[in-house]
């Protein structure tokens, strides 16, 4: 077979095609420190790369609502270790102005410190997280309690909870109804705002004798709300933990998911930079070569 100037030239005019893509793939990978920049240079390795995206913006989410949940749990800890502290405020005024020889001027005092009291308790009932009213259901946008001037409250709200997506079909719900919290009318339970108001009667009460017998009544039932607010914290911790525990999780796997991600995209910079390297040098070689082979006004023209 004779072998022409013609196919001389046509095998070397592939050959610098082929260096030349080369050579400007690898110093794409230099410049962008990505083995993978576009989905024709792995079309299986991107695929991994793009699931392994997904995945990253479902545990940044995911986090994100385990944030929002322990910050909202904190809070409503706190709010609630503050009404059992003004609860129990209120239980010992009733034990210390229980007896038929505090006068009438000093239950009235009392009535008024209960007062501050009550409202004090009603402001933590309507506290709000991020905007919107923590203890009111799924009524979010107006307060939870109000009180007319009898000092009489009112739940304005619905038995709603906060629901908590921490993974995939995985949700901690958070009581959000006031009631159980301030309200509570179940067996055993206590209306922390009617006992409020029961004491506050009873020191106002003309009749000492009839009067210390209603702040005497109002002890007991006070001491059950400091239990109650005790239990309803008590629910919180497990829920905070489990956020805490499935938080360092999805952290942990995040780095792997990132690493994985890493492996299939990002370049090795310091071998594609060698690999140019070799790349130029077989370039030039084969430009020499073919300069030599085909006659100098062809390879005259190709430099």
């Amino acid at each position: 077979m004779r072998i022409t100037q013609n196919m001389m030239a046509g095998v070397f005019m592939r050959n610098m095609h082929k260096q030349t893509a080369a050579m400007l793939q690898r110093q794409e990978q230099v410049a962008s420190q990505k083995r993978i920049n576009r989905p024709s240079d792995d079309p299986i390795g991107i695929g991994r790369v793009l699931t392994g995206r997904s995945l990253l913006a479902a545990i940044d989410q995911y986090a994100e609502n385990i944030a929002q949940g322990k910050t909202r749990i904190e809070t409503t800890d706190q709010t609630l270790t503050m009404a059992g502290d003004l609860v129990r405020q209120a239980r010992r005024i009733a034990e210390e102005k229980s007896g038929e020889e505090i006068s009438a001027a000093e239950r009235e005092l009392a009535a008024g410190h209960i007062k501050e009291i009550y409202d004090q308790v009603m402001q933590l009932a309507n506290s709000q997280h991020a905007g919107r009213y923590m203890f009111g259901g799924h009524e979010v946008d107006r307060p939870p309690f109000t009180r007319d001037d009898d000092y009489t409250a009112s739940y304005n709200g619905d038995a709603g909870s906060f629901r908590i997506p921490i993974a995939e079909q995985v949700e901690v719900g958070i009581d959000a109804d006031g009631r159980n919290f301030f309200m509570d009318a179940t067996a055993g339970g206590v209306d922390i705002f009617a006992e409020l108001k029961n004491l506050i009667d009873g020191l106002e009460e003309t009749d000492l004798a009839v009067g210390s017998a209603a702040i005497r009544a109002a002890v007991d039932p006070l001491q059950n709300a400091e239990v109650q607010i005790r239990n309803k914290r008590s629910e919180l911790a497990p829920k905070l933990y489990r956020m805490q525990a499935t938080g360092e999780h999805w952290a942990n796997f995040k780095v792997r998911v990132q690493d994985a991600i890493g492996r299939d995209e990002d370049a090795d910079v310091v071998r594609a930079a060698l690999e140019l390297t070799q790349l130029k040098t077989a370039y030039e070689t084969s430009m020499a070569a073919a300069a030599k082979i085909i006659q100098p006004s062809l390879a005259d023209f190709l430099r």
